[in-house]
């Protein structure tokens, strides 16, 4: 309400301002009229009458450019108006571009510090993770790469075995018996030579004995340590427990094997090649590979160095070669997954 009643009274005001001008314009031109000798046709372009017109148009609200219809020095006046309005319109626009121009050199100066920071940042970050020498492989999981483990040998298939990878050119890591190993040094060497990875699976692979105690499971696995730097000088922390983790190794001895040095490993996939004697678990691994459940964690596929593991063998390396698989090692620069 007091909104409409201000605007009313501010109408009103401008509305007597103009009716007062008005009537000053209307007695101006009068006395011209009236002059004597005047003439008309010349008053309407007169210098005189040139500040009245421009003052009519102004009360009129109409735009005036007749430019044409000055003269003299109120043509001159409105004309050095006009360029001082430009150049000052020039000039403004001319210091916003320089503004702009610096503003724009400033972000850019400071992106690219952003920018070294951030590398620098990113380069340390790298450099961090090279030292504590880990990479977690259940992070940012490639699913399209597998880790082929081999438990129980070395053995007297172990050659067919080898032979069977290296015509794919494939590395897969074997966790060892330490008693195998001291029986068949030759194959336990080739294994090394050949580019493939040792790890222990221990000594007694008894469930009564090893897991006795926490004590026992390390005994074990510093055992087969030793017999296999003595045989290859090949040091190894890499540790699989027999028949898996679960359910033998309570929380307290996967801390003693951790604070023994030892990276503890189970797998994902069982190929169930214990059990089938006529190549079964080539069949079973595929079918597994096709459902993974584990989407966060690696591939890793239990097989035994055996005969019909060495005989059906390469059905499965095929399929994995065949269907755009990578085949690595493990390594203790991995985060180990167990149970």
């Amino acid at each position: 309400m007091r909104r409409t009643r201000a605007g009313r009274s501010r109408k009103l005001i401008k509305t007597k301002e103009k009716v007062i001008i008005s009537a000053l314009v209307c007695i101006a031109l009068v006395a011209m009229i009236l002059q004597p000798g005047s003439n008309n046709e010349a008053l309407a372009v007169s210098s005189f009458k040139q500040p009245i017109n421009m003052m009519y148009s102004f009360m009129s609200q109409r735009n005036f450019n007749q430019i044409d219809e000055m003269n003299g020095s109120i043509y001159h006046y409105y004309r050095l108006l006009q360029l001082k309005k430009k150049e000052a319109a020039n000039k403004e626009e001319k210091v916003t571009a320089e503004e702009k121009i610096q503003d724009k050199d400033v972000k850019e100066e400071a992106v690219n510090k952003d920018k070294k920071e951030d590398n620098s940042q990113v380069g340390s970050e790298k450099a961090n993770n090279q030292d504590t020498n880990t990479v977690p492989v259940n992070q940012d999981v490639n699913l399209h790469k597998v880790y082929l483990t081999f438990d129980d040998g070395p053995s007297a298939y172990t050659t067919s075995i080898l032979e069977s990878l290296h015509s794919y050119d494939i590395k897969a890591t074997f966790f060892m018996l330490e008693p195998n190993m001291k029986i068949y040094p030759d194959k336990l060497n080739q294994i090394i030579t050949e580019g493939h990875v040792p790890a222990l699976h221990g000594v007694s692979h008894d469930v009564s004995k090893i897991y006795r105690s926490e004590q026992t499971v390390v005994d074990e696995m510093t055992q087969g340590q030793e017999t296999l730097l003595n045989l290859t000088g090949q040091l190894t922390h890499l540790i699989r427990t027999p028949y898996g983790s679960a359910p033998h190794m309570k929380p307290s001895y996967k801390e003693a094997v951790q604070a023994a040095g030892f990276q503890l490993w189970d797998w994902t996939i069982d190929s169930h090649d214990w059990k089938y004697k006529n190549g079964e678990f080539v069949g079973d691994v595929i079918q597994q590979m096709e459902n993974y459940r584990y989407k966060s964690s690696p591939i890793v596929i239990l097989l035994h160095d055996r005969k019909s593991t060495a005989e059906h063998l390469p059905s499965l390396l095929k399929y994995l070669q065949s269907h755009g698989y990578e085949m690595d090692v493990l390594s203790e620069k991995l985060s180990a997954y167990n149970f």
